[in-house]
């Protein structure tokens, strides 16, 4: 969540120095500038397309030591540490 919410704030000053140097430029008033660095913001941190932030689709899996060095030999197809030697106290 920290990447977000710091990605969330640099937008949003990206966002509001963009709004008064347009706002500047067009002769508006200052307040408005700020009108965009709030939406970048928002559109950043919420993220309606799903393409900045997963949605926790890609959870990690926890799973024992042991299931895990287990799985290691079956990819490796040896075995070069005895099932003694894995336990855990």
């Amino acid at each position: 969540m920290t990447k977000r919410n710091i990605a969330t704030a640099l937008w949003f000053v990206a966002g509001w120095w963009g709004g008064s140097l347009a706002a500047g430029l067009m002769g508006l008033p200052m307040i408005l500038a700020v009108l965009p660095g709030i939406i970048l913001g928002a559109v950043v941190w919420w993220d309606p397309a799903g393409a900045l932030w997963s949605r926790g689709s890609d959870a990690r899996r926890v799973v024992p030591i042991n299931e895990f060095a287990q799985e290691l030999d079956e990819k490796a197809g040896s075995r070069s540490i005895p099932e003694s030697d894995r336990t855990v106290a």
